[in-house]
């Protein structure tokens, strides 16, 4: 019984974080491409460096334009994701005012329930005395009439 128990808990385990994982999928349109800045081998002749690497203010350049790239993908994320908070909040703030909504109708029918079943009550004790006044009633008049004869 505990061995299927743990069969079951693993599978749903193993569902769940396979479901959570295709809401994951990588997309590179999502993200800024990114210029690759080749890096040149150094060879075993003698030549000199300047030949071998970029100048230093092209290769600051593009560190500078990728960085800039890369923060304004940084920050159109965190714009999405600070959008997609606000709407997670206001979803429950009105989900909250749903509640109260229902609550205050549940109070409502509670307490005509509660009335009811006061009135209901009042009116059942009120069917017994008058049942038993109808039945001494008929004790009486079956007494008289056994007198009587």
């Amino acid at each position: 019984m505990k061995r299927n128990l743990l069969i079951l808990t693993m599978a749903i385990i193993f569902t769940a974080g396979t479901a959570l994982a295709d809401g994951m999928v990588y997309d590179p349109t999502e993200y800024p491409t990114v210029t690759q800045i080749p890096i040149s081998k150094v060879s075993a002749s003698k030549s000199t460096t300047t030949d071998q690497m970029p100048s230093n203010t092209s290769l600051e350049n593009k560190i500078k334009e990728n960085s800039t790239l890369a923060q304004d993908a940084i920050s159109s994320q965190s714009g999405s994701f600070n959008n997609a908070l606000y709407e997670l909040d206001s979803a429950q703030v009105n989900i909250r005012n749903e509640l109260l909504d229902y609550q205050a109708k549940y109070q409502e029918i509670d307490t005509q329930y509660q009335l009811i079943k006061e009135q209901r009550k009042v009116l059942a004790d009120q069917i017994k005395t008058v049942e038993r006044r109808i039945k001494d009633i008929e004790k009486s008049k079956n007494h008289i009439r056994k007198t009587m004869i």
